[in-house]
């Protein structure tokens, strides 16, 4: 499995063939015939330059690369796309165009019809990056992978992604994220996927888009650049996303494959593929399930053990387990390399110290998210004392108290037994916990450093504790502070207070 960063220079174009891409003009006063001026590699940061790549002067409010020419001809670049010729170095190749931007997904698309792969793309309200990763480490056992690093999931990020793809990538695994309307379609567009992942539609960006349907017709733009008999996958147990695959009024269904995961056997939705979860049990050491596959002409299943935490990620699990079966993947090999992921920090990470358990999940938050954290503790711990550790979540709009009160309450009825809690709009979280549970114990906190100190010393043997936050509060250092401290938990055993 490779990532940008760790298969540079793999690009090979040529300066016609870059200028032909993106509709610019050569200049090239080097001497050597167009054909023959070869680029390996692209980058859009003089910092990270290598020899032979193509550099990108891309403008911003706040930027502006074509000062940075001179530093990476220095480093070695060897073809310029600028829009601006007077910043082309003096003996540098360029290509000049009027929107280098535009330019860069202009040759990013051109490349993804040069690599003979299978494109799956992924989009959501939540758990994207999970998905990706997942979907990566599953595939990994089978195919040659090439996935998106990072957050390198918009309108530059992912034409980066697709231009640093070695010539003998069998999957191209790409995300792709948005902070406003049609930037979905334009990326769909740019990638043409074979196959597209749809997670859910959740709260996420309700604050930009301001209603479910609004968001549906956002994150289905996917759908826009999805390739003719290529495959959209959805999450059969999200009713917005069904409901937009039954409107008769679609005709694009005709020309596509549909697929459909879900937590149970659905009953209605009638579809190509379709992947569902059975015998789900939950622990401290991970995830097992009973994974089913039904297509026209076959059922299938496999036993799988995951070692991660929440009830989302047995949906990653059959997702990836659904797209390494359309792409032909055997089911034990894609279970085999399933066995062996782990997630990235943060995102449900289920750490075992000597005295307790610890759920990082702090690395992102949205109501949806955290009341399945909820759920999925409940049927991890048990009898447990379960604690969590709460922060706001960012991006609400105006439904924002209400959220956090929805979201208070759904911790209380699953069973958290005590909640500490920092962060904006957190007393609106507070009181939906105390409407459900009035005698619950509960701590709030000006900052994660106050709430740190506090809770290590709170946590008694055998807690269960989640911490979970919109990431711009910063909760990984609450859990790196447990952990640290995870002695101090046997010096008062018994005592469980502040």
């Amino acid at each position: 499995m490779k990532r940008m960063g760790e298969s540079v220079g793999m690009l090979e174009l040529s300066l016609r063939e870059i200028a032909s891409a993106v509709n610019g003009r050569s200049m090239n006063y080097s001497g050597i015939a167009d054909e023959t001026i070869i680029t390996k590699g692209i980058s859009t940061d003089s910092r990270t330059v290598l020899p032979g790549n193509l550099f990108v002067a891309l403008k911003g409010e706040k930027f502006n690369g074509h000062a940075y020419c001179n530093e990476a001809r220095k480093k070695g670049a060897a073809v310029f796309l600028i829009s601006d010729p007077q910043s082309l170095p003096e003996g540098a190749v360029g290509v000049i165009t009027d929107d280098t931007l535009l330019g860069l997904q202009k040759l990013a698309r051109h490349y993804r019809d040069r690599l003979d792969c299978v494109v799956v793309a992924v989009t959501g309200s939540v758990g994207k990056t999970s998905t990706r990763e997942m979907i990566a480490a599953a595939l990994s056992g089978s195919f040659k992978i090439h996935v998106t690093s990072m957050n390198f999931n918009n309108e530059i990020g992912l034409p980066s992604t697709i231009l640093s793809a070695p010539a003998d990538t069998q999957v191209l695994l790409l995300e792709m994220g948005m902070r406003q309307r049609g930037e979905i379609r334009l990326l769909s567009q740019i990638a043409q996927p074979d196959i597209a992942v749809i997670t859910n539609i959740g709260t996420a960006h309700i604050e930009l888009l301001g209603s479910p349907h609004s968001i549906l017709s956002a994150k289905t733009e996917i759908c826009e650049g999805l390739r003719d008999h290529g495959t959209l996958i959805i999450n059969g147990d999200d009713k917005y996303l069904l409901e937009y695959v039954s409107d008769p009024k679609r005709k694009k269904w005709e020309r596509l494959g549909m697929a459909t995961f879900s937590h149970a056997r659905p009953q209605e939705v009638i579809t190509d593929y379709r992947i569902y979860a059975d015998q789900v049990t939950m622990s401290r050491t991970g995830i097992a399930l009973k994974a089913i596959v039904e297509d026209s002409t076959c059922t299938e299943s496999v036993q799988v053990a995951i070692q991660s935490f929440g009830k989302h990620q047995v949906k990653n699990a059959l997702i990836s387990l659904l797209c390494g079966y359309i792409l032909g993947a055997k089911l034990s090999k894609i279970r085999d390399s399933l066995s062996r992921f782990t997630p990235p920090p943060g995102r449900g990470n289920i750490i075992l110290t000597n005295h307790f358990t610890v759920v990082d999940d702090s690395y992102n938050a949205s109501p949806e998210s955290m009341e399945a954290a909820f759920e999925s503790v409940r049927l991890m711990a048990g009898a447990k004392r379960k604690i969590a550790a709460l922060g706001g979540m960012l991006e609400l709009g105006p439904n924002s108290p209400e959220l956090h009160f929805r979201v208070g309450a759904s911790a209380a009825r699953e069973g958290i037994d005590v909640l500490f809690a920092c962060g904006d709009e957190v007393e609106f979280l507070v009181s939906g916990a105390l409407s459900e549970t009035p005698e619950m114990p509960v701590y709030t906190f000006k900052n994660t450093e106050d709430l740190s100190q506090a809770l290590v010393h709170f946590l008694k043997n055998e807690d269960v504790v989640l911490i979970k936050a919109s990431h711009a509060f910063g909760f990984e250092r609450i859990a790196e502070a447990i952990v640290k401290n995870d002695g101090i938990a046997s010096d008062h055993e018994g005592r469980g207070d502040i």
